[in-house]
């Protein structure tokens, strides 16, 4: 049997250690294998019968996703973090960092802004009465032409809807593309879900 996986590049923006616990805690406990290399966190898991393997960069703005493309190269998915109750950090991403990421990736791939409400999910007491609103959110995640938007105050559930969401986004286009690859990695997938049962 050959062993068929789909890759995936991942980078996810904002405060590293923060956004460590929240996006990767979850994935962590549904991996096969779960690895740092580097820098650079490699993800091994089986999600609907296909074996994927993720390196995810973790970094704190946009600017340095930049700057290391050389070491990168490629991304499918850049997410982009904003603390519901720090108003400062919804305007670190502006049009022209965004365009130059793009423009430097020839980045087609899924784009994302999530709000997260630190408050809700350490259980912390707020300094701040202001919260950034839904609505304005999504206004700016419409202004720097980003196709996803997110709220996550559940650092489980929430954060496993955005990975379903993406997983399934880019299997659906690995199944119509490559078919016969789609189907050998199903199999791959089947015999690593049975051993791991076993």
């Amino acid at each position: 049997m050959k062993k068929i996986n789909y890759s995936l590049r991942i980078g996810i923006v904002g405060n590293k250690e923060l956004i460590k616990e929240i996006f990767l805690l979850v994935l962590k406990s549904s991996a096969i294998e779960f690895d740092l290399v580097e820098g650079i966190y490699e993800v091994f898991l089986v999600y609907e019968n296909i074996p994927i393997k993720s390196k995810i960069f973790l970094v704190e703005n946009l600017e340095e996703l930049v700057t290391n493309f050389e070491r990168i190269e490629k991304l499918d998915v850049i997410i982009l973090t904003v603390d519901l109750f720090d108003s400062n950090s919804i305007y670190q991403y502006y049009k022209n960092i965004i365009e130059e990421f793009n423009e430097t990736y020839y980045f087609q791939g899924i784009s994302i802004l999530v709000g997260i409400d630190f408050i809700k999910i350490f259980k912390k007491r707020s300094t701040e009465n202001l919260r950034v609103s839904r609505y304005s959110l999504e206004d700016i995640a419409k202004y720097l032409n980003l196709i996803y938007c997110y709220e996550i105050s559940n650092k489980n559930e929430d954060v496993m809807e955005i990975y379903k969401k993406i997983f399934k986004d880019f299997l659906f286009r690995f199944q119509f593309s490559s078919p016969d690859l789609y189907e050998q990695a199903r199999s791959y997938g089947k015999a690593l879900e049975k051993g791991k049962k076993g």
